[in-house]
């Protein structure tokens, strides 16, 4: 696997507070201390992401397409138009936290237009939809083995996204209507919310609740030439057949309208009128054969498609909250706890850039991970939490960042944590 810099830490919060424990700067007592301090830290972020997650169920409620609940209240267009404003709004916000990148136009149209790692070539009708969100994690290059002709593999490198979040709001069930969908597959006006894991690039387009099957140039190849040589083989053996019936058919007409009556066939005609039944049948049987093997090969494709979404969906709807708010508040945490303890470990200070490279540096050589840290969102939740204190030391010089103390930083969140709860008579 190539790895490309993301924002993403790709370790657990347990596993980076063991790796700095572990780091050495730390004795036994203040391995503890740090400990604690992670804790209450913890703690103040769930509380706080707790929050985010009720407000994302609130907004996303008028939506959900399975809601078990029973609510006696109609929303106005104007109410539905601000909770959805709101619930984008939010989750954005929270895809931030968990580090995620808004996908572009750009990487859409790369995966409608590259090969597919999947034989399947899918097509998006993306007038189906009022709107869309689509985010990802994690652009990461891996291999894979593909087959290629009988027991030719090949080893391949694909860019793949970890983690994709897709937000899709449905139109209204008139605007199906006139497209001639009398039951669609999903909910009209509806809101349907996915959590992917390892999607290739090229293959996005599988992820859309509409996406249609259809024949790939090498598919219509496949089918195509050996249909094209049958019907070739297929007329050259009834053709003779064919048109001597025709011939007798249309002698026969003609003494009808002519005539007035219709001359029996004679033996030869007879046996020319069954032959040519015979050559009309052959036809008509090798074009039913074409036509069944172009729904066999389309309910293949549907079911290599239905294999791979099946093991490739993490979750669904308000179900991707849960998900995602408890990445995200991971990734608050691992932010502010390297920023504090690279701050620590460095009692005279560190800018802000020095401490960017010290923490890229230390996974860099460690644990040979590349991570593009948001050190710029690690001091900012050391200040709001009153955490680190700053200055300039000469005028014009960049800003210092220095740490509290473990002692003091324990005391200081601890406070924090205690007036969170606070009854007042």
């Amino acid at each position: 696997m190539t790895e490309i810099a993301e924002r993403f830490i790709p370790y657990r919060n347990a596993e980076i507070i063991d790796m700095l424990c572990q780091e050495g700067s730390l004795d036994q007592k203040q391995q503890q201390q740090f400990r604690d301090f992670c804790t209450i830290l913890e703690s103040l972020y769930h509380f706080e992401f707790h929050a985010k997650v009720k407000a994302l169920k609130n907004y996303y409620h008028p939506f959900d397409p399975d809601q078990d609940t029973k609510t006696g209240r109609i929303y106005s267009p104007e109410e539905l138009q601000q909770y959805e404003t709101k619930l984008v709004a939010n989750l954005s916000e929270v895809l931030n936290d968990a580090n995620y990148e808004q996908l572009t136009e750009d990487d859409l149209n790369y995966a409608l237009k590259e090969e597919s790692l999947f034989p399947i070539s899918l097509e998006i009708d993306f007038a189906d939809f009022a709107s869309y969100m689509i985010q990802r994690r994690g652009d990461v290059v891996k291999k894979t083995t593909i087959k290629k002709w009988f027991f030719w593999t090949q080893e391949i490198e694909v860019p793949t996204y970890e983690r994709v979040v897709m937000l899709i709001k449905f139109k209204d069930s008139e605007y199906f209507a006139t497209k001639g969908y009398k039951e669609p597959p999903f909910d009209p006006g509806s809101m349907v919310i996915k959590l992917f894991k390892n999607i290739p690039k090229a293959d996005l387009e599988m992820l859309f609740p509409n996406a249609k099957v259809k024949m790939r140039l090498s598919d219509k190849l496949i089918m195509g030439v050996p249909a094209i040589g049958g019907a070739i083989g297929i007329f050259m053996k009834t053709g003779a057949g064919l048109i001597a019936f025709i011939v007798v058919l249309m002698a026969l007409i003609r003494s009808l309208f002519h005539g007035g009556e219709v001359t029996m066939p004679n033996a030869t005609q007879f046996a020319q009128i069954v032959g040519g039944i015979t050559a009309l049948g052959a036809i008509i049987g090798f074009v039913v054969q074409q036509w069944t093997k172009y729904k066999t090969r389309k309910i293949e494709f549907l079911k290599t498609l239905g294999d791979s979404l099946y093991f490739k969906n993490l979750d669904n709807n308000a179900g991707v909250f849960h998900h995602i708010i408890d990445t995200a508040e991971e990734e608050e945490c691992k932010e502010a706890i390297l920023g504090y303890y690279f701050l620590l470990k460095h009692p005279d200070g560190l800018t802000e850039a020095v401490l960017d490279h010290t923490i890229e540096q230390w996974f860099a050589t460690k644990y040979n991970t590349i991570l593009d840290f948001e050190v710029d969102d690690a001091l900012r939740k050391l200040k709001e939490l009153e955490l680190c204190t700053y200055q300039h030391p000469q005028p014009d010089s960049e800003i210092v960042y220095q740490a509290l103390s473990l002692e003091n930083a324990c005391i200081r969140i601890d406070t924090i944590w205690d007036n969170y709860f606070q009854y007042n008579v």
